[in-house]
């Protein structure tokens, strides 16, 4: 079986994979040349090293964790593929900023806390997001006779947000201790000053865990940035994107994949809405970041009671660290990215999206196309 073959692969490796690699690598180093071949492999060693840091740096010789402050720690929420790549880079390169792996150094790897637990192995079960999309499955996810080993744009749908969107009274103690641990490890590992440190974090997951996450950190007074994109382009983006399979027996008609779409798009964000009103949450509209960034940079720092600083803003001349990922996602912005979308949208699309949420598109600041 398909479902059966891809647990034994995240077991036991197909040795082919290890060959494919090398053969690839081998066909870069003809056609690129020896120096090209170095670099791929000192940004190789970069993005490990960082990883590794998490478990294993000097710094946990001399600091207690128990004594590290968690201060103000900034969520950016929302759904994949709506823009928060870039938008949370902004804030990573801020010189107080932590995330999952670096700081305003390096600025652009892994992270998003909820889908790393090849990385970051201590982070509790209740804020893993486990999906065939990441190559986490660990044994742990159930085969949906529908959906597979899947759950990326999936946990919020009507059939799934109970299984995911945890209530505030489940937030126990030990959960709280184990999320604390996971941010001060983080912060001891790359905060340039850890006395000083904000973590941040854009796991998308949590846009649906808003109370349970404030429960969990009360005291150390959680923020939250919803991040929001054009909601027919999103969902048109995601019905495009999200449920490919990618060998885990998913194998959606259209019609399916718009009412996931839907449903993800529609629960994510009105729960998100409504959680924050109890929080300190502002919106963020990736078309807004896109028209005028330094504007809805400051915005986020005001959230964040961070001091702006000009080289959070995207802009010709930074270079991108390293080892870094996705490197295409900094400068210069696309503008016109939402175009090729528009364009193409369905009537269908359109109709069930406003059948279901016209509310919330007017609420989030969008026109509701007719």
């Amino acid at each position: 079986m398909v479902a059966d073959s891809f647990e034994a692969r995240l077991r036991d490796p197909d040795p082919r994979d290890h060959r494919r690699s090398l053969a690839a690598g081998l066909r870069q180093l003809r056609s690129h040349g020896i120096a090209h071949a170095v670099r791929k492999a000192a940004a190789r060693a970069r993005y490990a090293y960082q990883l590794q840091k998490y478990d294993f740096n000097l710094r946990r010789l001399v600091y207690r964790l128990d004594d590290i402050p968690i201060d103000r720690p900034v969520f950016l929420l929302g759904v994949q593929g709506g823009g928060g790549t870039i938008v949370a880079r902004t804030l990573y390169r801020h010189s107080q900023a932590v995330y999952a792996s670096g700081n305003s150094d390096y600025w652009a790897g892994v992270d998003e806390i909820h889908n790393s637990p090849h990385t970051i192995k201590d982070l509790p079960e209740s804020l893993v997001h486990r999906s065939a999309h990441f190559f986490n499955v660990d044994g742990r996810l159930d085969c949906h006779p529908l959906y597979g080993y899947q759950r990326c744009w999936l946990y919020a749908i009507d059939e799934l947000l109970p299984t995911h969107r945890h209530d505030p009274s489940s937030a126990d103690r030990q959960t709280a201790d184990a999320l604390k641990r996971v941010i001060r490890k983080i912060i001891v590992a790359y905060a340039h000053d850890p006395a000083r440190a904000r973590f941040i974090d854009m796991s998308q997951l949590y846009t649906i865990q808003v109370p349970f996450l404030g429960e969990l950190l009360r005291g150390s007074d959680p923020r939250f940035i919803l991040l929001t994109r054009n909601p027919y382009i999103t969902c048109a983006r995601a019905m495009r994107k999200e449920y490919d399979g990618r060998g885990t027996r998913v194998d959606l008609t259209s019609e399916q994949r718009m009412q996931c779409a839907i449903e993800h798009w529609d629960n994510s964000y009105r729960n998100a809405l409504t959680d924050g009103e109890r929080q300190e949450m502002i919106q963020v509209r990736y078309e807004d970041f896109l028209e005028n960034p330094e504007r809805e940079v400051r915005r986020m720092c005001e959230l964040a009671e961070l001091e702006f600083e000009p080289a959070q803003v995207p802009q010709a001349g930074q270079r991108i660290p390293l080892g870094s990922l996705s490197e295409e996602k900094w400068y210069p912005l696309k503008r016109d990215e939402n175009a090729s979308y528009l364009d193409s949208l369905s009537p269908e699309l359109i109709r069930a999206l406003n059948q279901r949420s016209a509310d919330l598109i007017r609420r989030l600041g969008y026109e509701v196309l007719e």
